[in-house]
């Protein structure tokens, strides 16, 4: 416990006078945040409100959980407010995970709650185990520097006394006190990634590694935490030079920029993306794709996490929501389709999905005169009824191509189609000679292409290597809609050509 309270003091997380709003989920770590608070009350005097969340995902359980806080609150003398939330819904609504709706709505709540108390402050119950498993969760989807600092023990109003605390040690503390916890059985499910790192492999490395190794990886994260905040500080100078806001959108100042160290580089592009509207399932293939598109000629494009695009215009790498993109001006374009403009687009693969393809997200998103929306999938005998036969609605098998160079194109010299199941190969220029497609319109196609090898001609058929089986494990299904000039009608026929 006296660990705990010295965290507290070296952090400055608490002072004189202070009201504090604590997270209680009645689990083992809550809990005993909630404790070591109280007990911190009798050398430092504050207040202190305990909320709890009730997610609406495990029925009567759930209920039990909030009942539990609520009586132990009681015991403990800490008002307590339970909230009562629909996170599946809002999940299906904003099209992310449970799990990620429920984190956020629970802390929209704290801060909700802080706001009405007054309060200074929101402590939440992270750990030395959290810690390492946080580090190596972001170590394998390719986070940078920022994402291996870990957790910081204070974020602006949020704190995190217990950060520095094991696991063995949090039970031994309530044990001592005689304090019960609950056990949510969604911790248990190895279905999440997150899961299967503290259940399985984190054990497993003190068993079969170090006895110390939760311990050490929570150590490294905040070696690894000073580095970073000494790179901030250089990135903070540079940023002066390379950032600018220009309306909705971020600018990099791309002669400045290449002024700069190469690691000052992405960290200058992670704080663009940032500003732009977040960095989540933003990883390391989608820094070095921007990297690359900052040295290439004007009017290239890529498609970023959480609806982003960033534009190669004239001196500057311009970001900013997809939804915005009718008030950007158009850059130079790399080929024309149906009259409009076809940049070249990345289609970004989100990390998550690596980790566990059923947090996928579906991403929408334009390339050029089209409008495209995809969602990766896992295959099931379910999903092989549906695959009928489209001619603007393909499914493209994952699992033989590279999901993280997909991009929405024009053709290029070399370009090819796999055309039966032995692999064999024919130029596109050939394909489309053959079917008496007219030479000005073959450079209007739109492709789905992996490098040179076309996985679908939009309108036309798909590789051969690309088509679904029922040994495929992931699918793509791609949707691919042409926006119409006024005037225009939609052409009603989705049903010819072959998948």
């Amino acid at each position: 416990m006296r660990d705990i309270f010295e965290t507290i003091r070296q952090y400055h997380m608490i002072e004189p006078g202070m009201h504090v709003i604590v997270g209680v989920s009645g689990g083992a770590d809550s809990v005993c945040l909630l404790y070591a608070l109280c007990r911190y009350r009798g050398e430092v005097p504050f207040a202190l409100t305990a909320v709890h969340v009730e997610h609406g995902l495990r029925g009567e359980e759930s209920l039990g959980d909030a009942k539990f806080t609520q009586e132990l609150c009681g015991r403990l003398g800490v008002p307590c407010r339970v909230v009562h939330a629909q996170v599946e819904q809002l999940a299906l609504a904003e099209g992310i995970s449970i799990e990620e709706a429920g984190r956020r709505e629970r802390y929209r709540i704290f801060r909700e709650i802080k706001e009405e108390c007054s309060a200074q402050r929101v402590a939440v119950a992270h750990n030395r185990n959290d810690q390492a498993e946080t580090l190596l969760w972001n170590l394998a989807r390719g986070s940078g520097l920022s994402g291996l600092a870990g957790m910081r023990p204070v974020y602006g109003d949020l704190i995190r006394p217990l950060l520095f605390t094991g696991r063995d040690e949090i039970e031994r503390i309530l044990r001592e006190a005689g304090l019960a916890w609950r056990t949510d059985r969604t911790n248990l499910q190895q279905e999440y990634t997150r899961n299967r790192i503290r259940l399985s492999l984190l054990p497993q490395m003190e068993r079969e590694l170090n006895a110390q190794a939760v311990k050490h990886i929570a150590e490294a994260a905040g070696r690894l935490r000073e580095v970073e905040e000494f790179l901030e500080r250089v990135t903070d100078r540079a940023e002066k030079q390379c950032i600018r806001q220009d309306g909705d959108s971020v600018c990099v100042d791309l002669a400045a920029f290449g002024e700069q160290d190469e690691r000052i580089q992405e960290e200058l592009l992670r704080r663009a993306v940032s500003e732009s509207g977040g960095l989540r399932d933003f990883g390391s293939v989608h820094l070095r794709a921007l990297l690359r598109l900052c040295g290439q000629d004007c009017g290239k494009e890529l498609c970023l996490p959480g609806r982003l695009r960033a534009v190669r215009e004239n001196g500057i790498l311009r970001i900013v929501r997809s939804g915005d993109e009718d008030r950007t001006p158009l850059p130079e374009t790399v080929g024309q389709t149906g009259g409009k403009a076809v940049q070249e687009v990345l289609v970004s693969l989100p990390d998550v999905w690596v980790q566990n393809p059923k947090e996928a997200q579906t991403c929408s998103f334009r390339a050029g005169g089209w409008r495209i929306r995809t969602e990766f999938l896992q295959n099931s005998p379910e999903l092989l009824w549906q695959i009928i036969e489209k001619k603007y609605t393909k499914w493209i098998s994952c699992d033989t191509i590279n999901c993280n160079a997909l991009m929405f194109r024009t053709r290029r010299a070399g370009d090819y189609l796999v055309v039966n199941q032995e692999g064999g190969r024919k130029k596109l220029k050939d394909y489309l000679i053959d079917l008496k497609i007219p030479r000005g319109e073959r450079d209007r196609l739109l492709l789905l292409a992996d490098g040179s090898h076309v996985l679908w001609v939009v309108g036309y058929r798909i590789s051969e290597a690309a088509k679904v089986t029922e040994h495929t494990k992931r699918v793509l299904k791609v949707q691919a809609e042409e926006e119409l000039h006024e005037g225009e009608d939609k052409d009603p026929a989705d049903g010819a050509g072959g998948q």
